[in-house]
């Protein structure tokens, strides 16, 4: 398939556009492609203005998340130097120390987690301490209760071996203890051979046997019980002589932890003192009865638990003790450390509103950063097509010399603005190109264009529509020459138009075009075509034919109006139709104004007067330039006074038009009648 041109109406549109038009200085482009891309250039500077607007909204609203977390901040960091006043370090407290510290805390991980009311309570109290003195820790106790109990049971489980009386043995134990003390009390510094209670003799005997029966395993075991019971009196004692502090020596935040843990030491030290006290009772009666073997009442475990409380109780309140020296020690630490505690949690309580506002800011510098590229993209594609633009644009001076030639004046000059051209009418901008104007710069690219590197002019097919639309006489001679140098070179070249005198300057063309005089018409290169209009159904439709050998063989028109006046004329079908002779108005009045501008040349113009001049019937001659003036000169009947019904004298209007010229001048007449008769066709 060959590729194919056409220039037509079509083409001057897409060709020939202005950028404001109605400004002080449009601009101008040329080429389909290049109004294509300078219509995309438009739409981009559209979607580029509607960027900018989303880029300035999106600005906009990133700053409004800015200022509302920077308000937050502000107001946060004023809160924390208002409940921290009195602490050096918070004293210039503001929105960037809130910022910075909240950031950090949402860095560590694990989450902080947040003060309990009570935990709240005593950093704000240990905020607000003032120095108090030390207090002396409760010594601990150092009493091995499993010992004491062991020694204790060992003396219980333990009987004397000696001469035994059986009276004292078996007897009373109080009685046998008063015998021995009584003893005791005959000898050594005491000593008496007569009994001091019944004052009778104390014979040698009877002292030796009850100092058999009371020998000095016995005093020796008596002894050491006596000594056990003091040990246990001296850990009563140590006990019973534990001094506890008074709870108001303690800092406020300590006191309430040492009041319990005071008020449980006394009942606890009681029940230890209890249990040596059950241990010196049995011992007591040990020593009353030394020749049996006794058991303590209380078990181990329960006296070891009564022992463990009582111990625990003063490590407790020691650490409690410890706590206040160490906090009078490091008091400024502390009060440091509450105030931080404190400004960790206020700021803990603030994050949840700080991430909300954090996020929509995060989320706005997003959006913002998202707008920003589109506009960059939008620009960057903008340079690229206007680039492309003016890399194939033609040179303002070549396209000035081109219309110059090719409507033979100099009153277009081009001028590079832009991506485009300016066009000045002398020194001023170009306003609304006429028609004729718009199609020659069309035309002048067309042309331009067979030179592509992608159209192979001999062998392609050119199609040019009508390129003269609206040029005066001088510039259609001149655009014709244009056309003709262009397109020699075609493989096939099709002209259409409706204007006789371009049309004439092409038939010249091709008449002495190379074999355009052989007899056969397939073997010429050059043909002539004519649309003609034919009424079917009452819907016009067009036809295309050869073209009439009068339009095609003589230099003007006349010939072919005179043989379409006279097939009128002459029109022997039954059947008619009014939209036939719509076009016959015209037809007629071109016919009779051409005819009679010959005869009556002083008068041309004056279709009334030139019918004045011409011998014949008065009452023909009114009929004929009533039907010529109504209907002539208009596309149809418009006017409501105007009777449609008048149409139907076409044909007979027809005629008598006919007459007037064979009144007029029968040798014309006659030899135009010869030339509507068909040529004798040779071999």
């Amino acid at each position: 398939m060959p590729s194919v041109r056409v220039f037509n109406r079509e083409f001057v549109a897409a060709t020939v556009k202005a950028i404001g038009e109605s400004s002080v200085e449009p601009i101008y482009y040329l080429g389909e492609g290049s109004i294509e891309k300078q219509n995309q250039i438009e739409q981009l500077k559209v979607d580029l203005e509607n960027s900018n607007g989303i880029l300035s909204s999106a600005i906009s609203e990133k700053q409004k998340a800015v200022s509302a977390l920077d308000s937050f901040c502000i107001k946060q960091g004023k809160h924390i130097k208002e409940v921290l006043r009195g602490s050096d370090e918070h004293a210039n407290y503001d929105k960037n120390r809130f910022k910075a510290a909240i950031t950090k805390l949402k860095s560590i991980s694990p989450q902080t987690v947040a003060l309990s009311h009570e935990e709240k309570e005593q950093y704000i109290n240990q905020k607000n301490l003032h120095a108090k003195k030390d207090i002396a820790p409760i010594k601990t106790l150092v009493i091995s209760l499993v010992e004491l109990r062991s020694r204790v049971s060992t003396y219980l489980e333990k009987t004397i071996v000696s001469q035994v009386l059986e009276e004292l043995k078996t007897g009373d134990r109080v009685i046998g203890e008063w015998v021995h003390r009584g003893l005791l009390l005959h000898k050594g510094d005491h000593q008496s051979d007569t009994c001091r209670f019944c004052g009778n003799e104390f014979s040698a005997k009877r002292r030796e046997e009850l100092e058999g029966h009371f020998n000095d395993a016995f005093a020796s075991f008596q002894n050491e019980v006596d000594q056990l019971v003091t040990d246990i009196k001296g850990y009563r004692d140590t006990v019973e002589r534990i001094s506890l502090p008074d709870a108001a020596r303690f800092y406020e935040h300590l006191s309430q932890d040492a009041i319990p843990i005071l008020d449980a030491v006394g009942p606890e030290a009681d029940a230890v003192v209890g249990v040596f006290d059950s241990f010196e009772k049995a011992l007591t009666l040990k020593k009353s009865a030394p020749f049996e073997a006794l058991t303590l009442e209380t078990s181990e475990p329960e006296e070891v638990q009564i022992y463990s409380v009582l111990q625990d109780r003063i490590d407790e309140i020691n650490r409690v003790i410890r706590t206040h020296n160490d906090t009078t020690k490091n008091l400024n630490k502390q009060i440091k450390l509450a105030y931080r505690a404190l400004e960790s949690d206020y700021i803990l309580d603030s994050l949840p509103e700080f991430n909300q506002l954090d996020d929509a800011l995060l989320n706005a510098i997003k959006a913002s950063t998202t707008a920003e590229k589109k506009p960059v993209e939008l620009k960057e594609q903008i340079k690229a097509i206007e680039k492309d633009i003016i890399e194939h644009r033609r040179p303002a001076e070549e396209l000035t010399l081109e219309l110059r030639n090719y409507l033979g004046r100099d009153e277009l000059e081009f001028e590079v603005k832009s991506t485009g051209y300016s066009l000045n009418r002398g020194s001023e901008p170009a306003h609304h190109l006429s028609e004729g104007e718009r199609t020659a710069i069309a035309f002048l690219y067309f042309l331009k264009s067979l030179e592509d590197k992608d159209f192979d002019i001999s062998k392609g097919v050119v199609v040019i529509d009508d390129p003269v639309s609206s040029l005066d006489a001088n510039a259609l001679f001149s655009a014709f020459g244009y056309m003709k140098d262009r397109t020699k070179n075609c493989y096939q070249l099709f002209i259409l138009t409706h204007n006789f005198m371009f049309f004439r300057q092409v038939k010249n063309w091709f008449h002495h075009m190379k074999g355009q005089n052989k007899k056969k018409i397939e073997l010429r290169p050059a043909r002539f075509y004519m649309l003609s209009s034919e009424i079917v159904n009452s819907k016009r439709n067009a036809v295309l034919a050869p073209m009439d050998r009068l339009l095609e063989e003589f230099e003007s028109e006349y010939h072919y109006l005179f043989k379409q006046v006279n097939d009128v004329a002459n029109y022997t079908s039954e059947k008619s139709e009014l939209s036939q002779y719509y076009g016959m108005p015209n037809i007629g009045r071109r016919l009779i104004e051409t005819f009679l501008a010959y005869r009556f040349p002083d008068i041309g113009g004056n279709l009334s007067k030139q019918f004045d001049r011409v011998h014949y019937d008065a009452a023909k001659k009114t009929r004929i330039l009533r039907f010529l003036h109504t209907y002539s000169h208009s596309g149809g009947i418009a006017e409501p006074e105007h009777d449609p019904s008048i149409l139907s004298d076409t044909k007979q209007v027809m005629l008598e038009l006919l007459e007037l010229i064979k009144a007029v001048d029968i040798n014309h007449y006659n030899g135009m009648m010869m030339l509507l008769q068909p040529p004798d066709e040779e071999d």
